[in-house]
């Protein structure tokens, strides 16, 4: 795709976009965030930026940036990060919602790129890019191509978030009327995402649209808990879409393989019907044509051989009942493992 170049009458011709910043106590890379909108390729957006109660400069870096198409809300205390992205949703004035968190960093043609592709596909809800992962300093540490096709990406989200919420853009009509909803904090965005692409067709744009700051903290014992609970809220009801029938150990399972908690599978009964709950998955999506089986068979599999390294039941991975499933997948993935490529389970 050809990135547009800036001509200013040229694009107040176009939609407007509206690009939601949450911001929390963000000083120290808040003004490069803004500088990547404000500069973009693509000239005809507001920057609607939600301050949630920030204590450090926050406050006064917005403030003493004089661009007119900034808009800056603020919030009376911290009520949540689901709060901020809601109400700077609510306050979107433009056709389409872009979103960009406070300490990350919009690539140039970014916006153009993506409101070209809405345009001319107005049958999609959203859509984001590949992106790039940096450090604290702005090194790059990884590049990250996610699926890019309707079905794909329906496949992937039945277990998991192919999305970066750094690189969306959506409908704002439909962004508006779906929400975030609370309750789903750390995994609000995936969950959003997930119930627009019931509604309409979703995509990744091939090209590198935002570096994604990765800052390395360990979660602590409590958020992993939250983490698990509200992962576990979402694949409940990711299952009862699938009319897939299951227990609440079922559920258990799905989310503990999904989340790579290794230690749940330690125990022999676990790890037994987790064989059990892989095949039960696969062989219901199997028949579905909305989903690549080819892409399910290796995302699950996967998944499977991780697990079994990661516990040390070496025996198990060519004697299960996943491996004929697909034994030309399982073998090239089982390879994969041994010369050290396959992805970890998270």
């Amino acid at each position: 795709m050809n990135i547009l170049k800036p001509h200013n009458n040229f694009y107040m011709n176009l939609p407007l976009v509206s690009v939601v910043m949450p911001v929390y106590n963000s000083e120290k890379y808040l003004k490069e965030a803004m500088d990547s909108i404000l500069l973009q390729s693509y000239q005809n957006i507001e920057l609607v930026i939600i301050d949630n109660g920030s204590s450090d400069s926050s406050k006064k870096i917005v403030s003493s940036c004089s661009d007119s198409r900034i808009r800056f809300l603020q919030n009376e205390q911290n009520f949540g990060i689901v709060f901020s992205r809601n109400r700077g949703l609510e306050e979107a004035a433009g056709k389409y919602v872009a979103t960009l968190d406070s300490d990350d960093i919009a690539l140039p043609g970014r916006i153009a790129e993506q409101v070209s592709f809405l345009e001319a596909h107005p049958d999609y809800g959203l859509c984001g890019t590949f992106y790039h992962t940096i450090d604290g300093n702005g090194k790059i540490l990884k590049k990250i191509n996610s699926p890019t096709s309707d079905q794909d990406i329906q496949t992937y989200l039945t277990i998991g978030n192919c999305f970066g919420n750094s690189t969306m853009m959506l409908q704002s009509k439909l962004a508006k009327e779906l929400k975030y909803r609370e309750n789903y904090d750390m995994v609000e965005d995936y969950e959003l995402w997930y119930r627009i692409s019931k509604r309409a067709k979703v995509a990744n744009l091939p090209f590198y649209g935002t570096y994604y700051r990765v800052h390395g903290n360990n979660l602590s014992v409590t958020k992993m808990h939250d983490m698990f609970a509200s992962v576990k809220k979402i694949n409940k009801q990711v299952l009862i879409d699938l009319e897939i029938d299951f227990s609440e150990t079922e559920l258990e399972l799905h989310a503990n393989m999904l989340t790579g908690n290794i230690d749940s599978f330690r125990q022999d009964n676990h790890y037994q019907r987790l064989e059990d709950w892989i095949c039960k998955f696969y062989m219901k999506l199997s028949g579905m044509p909305r989903y690549n089986q080819k892409l399910l068979f290796e995302l699950l599999a996967e998944k499977w051989i991780a697990i079994s390294y990661k516990t040390k039941r070496y025996r198990n991975l060519l004697s299960n009942r996943i491996f004929p499933l697909n034994r030309p997948i399982y073998m090239k993935m089982l390879s994969g493992r041994v010369s050290g490529k396959l992805l970890s389970i998270t």
